[in-house]
């Protein structure tokens, strides 16, 4: 009886799984569809179809329940009564990035370039009086995007500093096409993080490239690497203990640079917001102000609020 039960399970997850494949077909020709239609229409029409899905609560499970996380999140440390609307977001996000890569989205590409030029506007000055540059964009509206802008900067190449699999966004900087982004991630072996990021230090140095590294990164993603102990600030942010990445003070005293933070932000269109290039001998004091102060302002356009732990595991 219980070989009966196991053999039942299996023909039916076997069945699942030949019912999934069938669909595979109609889900590729969907997917050239909608770029098509991004290629040549309205990226906006989608976000209103998005809007309607919401309201019909067509969203799955699994997203549901980060909304919840990260309403809980948000109420806890903002407190201000606002709602976020979570599945918004990420539903941007998504669109967004099928946009400005797959879609090729002539509005979305104007809009990056613009964000680019303000970027360049910073980021070239200090180059031409020798200073090598490490942006910091924070997870704003997509990390994606924020990749594609840091990345078409003087002088026109950037080493990305990643949490997950290289490989993964290897993928991505295929889609992009066109941007010079190079990754090394900080899961890889030990040796092979060294020799990528030596030789993307070096380069920095001699100003052919830029090293870029998303600063609010949460304990969360880095916990379980090599070096999780000795990789974290303590500080205190929203008024409690925290622990942020410290991987950009490090990276930035390593190479005397000057550091930019920057992110996007959606306000009817992808806008842009610079402070002031920093010195890396003020980034241990200034990184925690510098954070709270951006997801303060722009909550909406945060993408780490699911995180469950946000800063403060282990603080």
């Amino acid at each position: 009886m219980r070989f009966f039960a196991v053999w039942v399970y299996l023909a039916w997850r076997d069945s699942l799984t030949k019912l999934a494949h069938s669909f595979k077909p109609l889900r590729r020709a969907q997917g050239k569809v909608v770029c098509w239609l991004l290629r040549h229409g309205n990226y906006r029409w989608f976000l209103w179809l998005g809007a309607i899905g919401r309201t019909l609560r067509l969203s799955n499970r699994g997203e549901r329940r980060r909304a919840f996380v990260a309403e809980a999140n948000k109420q806890c440390l903002l407190g201000d009564g606002s709602k976020l609307n979570y599945a918004k977001l990420s539903q941007r996000r998504r669109l967004l990035d099928l946009a400005a890569t797959f879609g090729q989205n002539p509005q979305v590409k104007a809009q990056l370039d613009r964000c680019q030029q303000q970027l360049n506007a910073v980021v070239e000055p200090l180059h031409q009086a020798g200073h090598p540059v490490v942006l910091a964009p924070l997870h704003m509206v997509s990390d994606v995007l924020a990749g594609m802008v840091g990345g078409g900067v003087f002088p026109g190449q950037a080493t990305v500093i990643v949490s997950v699999s290289a490989e993964a966004y290897q993928e991505r900087a295929r889609q992009i096409g066109g941007v010079n982004l190079s990754y090394c991630s900080i899961h890889d072996d030990s040796r092979e993080i060294a020799s990528n990021l030596t030789a993307a230090i070096m380069e920095a140095a001699d100003h052919q490239r830029n090293i870029m590294i998303f600063p609010d990164i949460t304990p969360d993603y880095t916990v379980n690497t090599n070096e999780a102990e000795t990789a974290k600030l303590h500080c205190r942010l929203f008024d409690r203990p925290a622990n942020l990445h410290s991987g950009v003070i490090r990276i930035a005293r390593a190479l005397s640079a000057q550091v930019v933070f920057y992110y996007l932000y959606y306000d009817k269109e992808i806008k842009i917001h610079i402070d002031p290039p920093m010195p890396a001998r003020e980034l241990k004091a200034k990184l925690p102000e510098v954070i709270e102060t951006s997801i303060t302002r722009h909550p909406e356009d945060w993408l780490l609020w699911h995180s469950h732990s946000l800063f403060f595991i282990n603080a």
